[in-house]
């Protein structure tokens, strides 16, 4: 998806860039906890906004977090969230280099710091340098968050390979 969309990407205006949206019921894990960044979009698709929850449990109807105070929330699992697959151009680079010399500035003393690249593309959107339209796959994300999540892994690997969407041996 990606690759078909980022030689589309606009020339003018502010930079636009892609995030690839999956959906919050098809990432978790069957064995405990997970952080997802879930996605806020406008009418034409566009990110506005990603806020990483951290404690993200699957339930029976969905999926619930819970919030920095404690609070738990409930989600429905049709959520759109970012795995951090983006497609970025060129351009991401000045930006970045601009925000990590401030970011730097500001966490001299802090050695747990860290600079987030969804914290720097909302610095974009929200100051109008850039754009993020979000392509929306149905596809499972599958990782390894628990020991018990890889036999799960290994399996949807083979399944993939069988079905001859990923090469059995990768070569270099």
């Amino acid at each position: 998806m990606l690759a078909q969309e980022l030689p589309n990407a606009k020339k003018s205006g502010p930079d636009e860039y892609f995030m690839v949206g999956f959906q919050l019921k098809n990432t978790l894990s069957e064995h405990g906890y997970v952080a997802r960044g879930v996605c806020r979009t406008d009418s034409t698709g566009h990110l506005v906004e990603v806020v990483e929850r951290t404690k993200i449990e699957k339930t029976a109807d969905g999926a619930k977090f819970t919030d920095e105070t404690g609070a738990v929330m409930k989600l429905t699992g049709e959520e759109s969230v970012s795995m951090n697959m983006w497609g970025f151009t060129p351009t991401l680079f000045g930006h970045l280099e601009e925000q990590f010399s401030r970011f730097l500035e500001n966490n001299i003393s802090n050695l747990k710091s860290e600079f987030f690249i969804p914290t720097a593309v909302s610095t974009l959107i929200n100051s109008g340098k850039a754009k993020v339209k979000v392509l929306p796959s149905r596809d499972l994300w599958f990782g390894v968050t628990y020991k018990e999540d890889k036999p799960v892994v290994v399996e949807s690997i083979r399944s993939l390979v069988k079905k001859g969407v990923y090469p059995e041996k990768v070569t270099l």
